[in-house]
């Protein structure tokens, strides 16, 4: 049985395919059409994976969205409408008309939709497939089809690609389908929702919010906020934290859109951005953290696994990770929503819960197609011998290497397919190399460390070294760490690293094993092959026109080494 799974919310959209239970490709459409984090309908990284995966359009036996009425279901009908609020909160972070309308259009709607008793929910059930089938290729549109709400395609995304039976779910985001956060209890493939929270009372707005107010992009830019926390100090902060939390009920009580704004503007006026920063990530630590005990110790579940945009916020991840009462963490690598397609799939399917094989699950192109496409480059190229070798040595001389290889990665990470590479022992490479990719940060380059020597490199990280394979949790640094490779330790002595096993990705275990034998240093920088504000490269085209704006030394694309 072959499945395809869609999502198509405002600000992400994109596909995935599972055939006879394997995950056999996913791919988010910003990767195709070069936009990142691009909402609508997925057209074009549908034909994408369906050229990608050999797959035929009369293959596909029944097709799983992600999302109820994510997005509204007028913005299906109307999709200029569904790019317009994509353009709203891209380009203006947000506005009170449009983000109130749409969250109480998914908030009222979802409890009618979800109760069988309800006149409304039976003809929405109707009403939003027949609206969804119009936006489907042709041979696609009589296909067997189904919705999975958002939340629960989160939960089953991250329960079902990890390999323990029975776990605390969290899912965490600004909105889907009028829901901001769930609790679950996952057991033997069965899901049960503990607790839901409005979209009215979202951890994930209020944080966007804040980015927003900082002078950076809503729904983009929050990662920066991150770094940017480190610098401050929580406590200069007096203004109360608006959220309230008795009994596990969450209670937002500021303002939402531009009203959020103007107050944030009134209340921390006269305080640095760092504080501010510190402030909302330290508060927001709090408040999850707190939730993640009540339940953990109401359940007597020990292993908790994470999804959900929240998520994507590394530093919350170690919070958790080092309670007393969690044993163990797993986060779901592609958290935000371009994850629902593969999520909702498999809350369709309930699959036995097991690891995820290999995050490398977008296109693959030949060295044939490598090579026609650098013949018209105008770039010096050869084809090498041993091109982990000359990868390494050239890291060790120094040098910045684009790596383009394999598979394109799954999630917003790069983890050495489509990666720049560097060394880790210069401290100031934060600052220029950011500069050459055009790139504002406040938290310096991750780290790919060999997998033997984690516990060499890192603290607290016992329960957590799966989804560490994926970049979405920091540890503290060992002191090992700090005086081998400062270039990727952060001022608060932590460091997001992907820990890497030769059976993950053979080529690239073998570039840093190299690299070690020169270096004795385990851990190189890797940070994903773009431009500032532009997505993952995914072509050879791609590779080789980032790599000429960057003005980078080497490019390692396939087997050939270019320049």
């Amino acid at each position: 049985m072959s499945i395809l799974g869609i999502v198509d919310t405002q600000s992400d959209c994109g596909v995935s395919l599972i055939k006879e239970n394997k995950i056999v490709s996913s791919i988010n459409e910003e990767r195709v059409v070069r936009k990142k984090l691009i909402g609508g309908f997925p057209y074009e990284s549908l034909e994408e994976l369906l050229n990608d995966s050999g797959e035929s359009e009369k293959d596909i036996e029944k097709i799983v969205v992600g999302g109820i009425l994510t997005p509204p279901w007028f913005a299906r009908k109307i999709r200029y409408i569904q790019k317009l609020e994509n353009s709203i909160i891209n380009k203006k972070r947000h506005t009170k008309l449009v983000g109130k309308l749409s969250d109480i259009a998914q908030n009222k709607l979802f409890l009618h939709i979800n109760d069988p008793t309800s006149t409304t929910g039976q003809v929405l059930r109707k009403f939003i497939p027949s609206i969804f089938r119009g936006s489907l290729p042709e041979k696609l549109k009589k296909k067997e089809l189904y919705f999975i709400n958002h939340h629960l395609a989160h939960t089953a995304s991250a329960y079902y690609t990890q390999d323990r039976s029975e776990v605390l779910a969290i899912t965490a985001d600004a909105k889907g389908d009028g829901v901001s956060l769930t609790i679950n209890h996952c057991k033997n493939r069965e899901i049960k929702v503990l607790q839901v929270d409005s979209a009215f009372n979202s951890y994930a707005h209020f944080y966007g919010l804040v980015t927003a107010f900082l002078g950076f992009q809503m729904n983009r830019h929050e990662g920066k906020v991150v770094g940017l926390a480190a610098y401050g100090d929580p406590n200069k902060i007096v203004t109360e934290f608006p959220f309230e939390n008795r009994n596990n009920k969450i209670k937002y009580k500021s303002k939402w859109g531009e009203s959020g704004l103007k107050y944030l503007r009134e209340n921390l006026k006269g305080n640095t951005r760092e504080d501010i920063a510190s402030w909302l990530q330290t508060r927001i630590e709090e408040n999850v953290t707190r939730i993640v005990r009540f339940w953990a110790n109401k359940t007597g579940l020990r292993d908790v696994v994470l999804a959900g945009g929240l998520f994507a916020n590394v530093k919350l991840n170690q919070n958790i990770n080092e309670m007393p009462e969690v044993n163990s963490v797993y986060v779901f690598p592609q958290m935000g929503d371009g994850g629902l397609a593969l999520g909702a799939s498999l809350a369709y399917l309930k699959p036995g819960p097991q690891k995820l094989k290999s995050i490398y699950l977008g296109p693959e192109y030949s060295d044939k197609e490598i090579y026609e496409v650098l013949k018209t480059s105008g770039l010096k190229y050869y084809k090498s011998n041993n091109i982990e070798k000359e990868v390494a040595r050239c890291l060790a001389d120094g040098k910045v290497v684009a790596r383009f290889n394999g598979r394109m990665e799954y999630g917003p990470r790069a983890l050495g397919n489509r990666s720049m590479l560097y060394q880790t022992t210069d401290p100031s490479a934060n600052k220029w190399l950011n500069k050459k990719l055009k790139r504002t940060e406040f938290m310096p380059f991750a780290p790919t460390t060999m997998w033997e020597y984690r516990d060499k490199c890192y603290e607290y990280i016992k329960g957590s070294e799966h989804t560490a394979r994926h970049m979405t949790i920091t540890f503290n640094c060992t002191t090992f760490m700090k005086n081998v490779s400062p270039g990727v330790v952060h001022v608060d002595g932590t460091a997001r690293p992907q820990l890497l096993e030769e059976k993950d990705n053979p080529s690239f275990y073998r570039i840093i094993k190299e690299y070690h034998k020169i270096t004795a240093n385990p851990s190189i920088i890797n940070t994903s092959f773009n431009m500032h504000e532009d997505p993952i490269v995914m072509t050879p085209k791609d590779a080789i026109k980032t790599f000429e704006n960057s003005k980078l030394e080497c490019l390692a694309i396939g087997p050939f080494m270019a320049g």
